[in-house]
């Protein structure tokens, strides 16, 4: 992904600038700077949430405005701060009701570090999830959250604070989940977590 001369106007104020940047496949970016620095923009621009920016940003070459939206979604995933969680089994809310086989669901749930959590739990994928997740910790909620990402086999992963309501020990985890996945990853975060953060390709701040 190249981002040249890239400048956003919102309600009458810059956010950003004349932004340069280059993202190179299977490299991980961390996205960091105070609250309201213009991070989480950063990421809808990439992702295609805004378009009515200035400059370019070219994915493989092409103008990411004339890439179609639904080929787009097809080679990119999200995770968020906030998960939302079916009342339904663990499968379902991994696959979410998509036609993947066990031992896909199986290998996105290690692969988000949810194998500790499978192995406690003797009805395994057909673990029955309570309403919006309440029989799980905040870590079991995210990695579920970042197995369903996982599970599709993205091209591009973008992570929007995903930690930011973790206890320091917790948001390590998960950032070095993370950080181990085999895809590109752009991650927004206003927090740095010493010999984790450290691993990723450039910290874009």
């Amino acid at each position: 992904i190249e981002v040249s001369g890239i400048t956003f106007t919102h309600d009458g104020k810059v956010i950003l600038r004349d932004v340069d940047l280059n993202i190179e496949k299977g490299k991980k970016y961390l996205v960091r700077g105070p609250s309201g620095s213009g991070k989480s923009t950063l990421i809808s621009l990439l992702s295609r949430t805004y378009d009515d920016y200035s400059g370019r940003i070219l994915v493989d070459g092409t103008d990411l405005r004339f890439v179609s939206e639904e080929d787009f979604n097809r080679h990119t995933a999200y995770i968020y701060q906030d998960v939302f969680l079916f009342e339904d089994s663990l499968r379902e809310n991994i696959a979410l009701y998509k036609d993947f086989t066990d031992e896909e669901v199986l290998n996105a749930a290690r692969a988000s570090g949810l194998e500790d959590f499978l192995s406690r739990m003797p009805e395994g994928l057909d673990t029955r999830i309570e309403e919006n997740g309440k029989n799980l910790s905040g870590g079991e909620r995210q990695r579920i959250s970042i197995a369903r990402a996982v599970i599709r086999k993205p091209d591009i992963l973008f992570a929007d604070e995903i930690t930011s309501a973790m206890d320091e020990e917790l948001g390590r985890k998960v950032e070095e989940t993370v950080l181990g996945l085999d895809t590109t990853v752009v991650a927004v975060s206003h927090r740095f977590y010493s010999g984790i953060s450290d691993k990723y390709d450039a910290v874009l701040e």
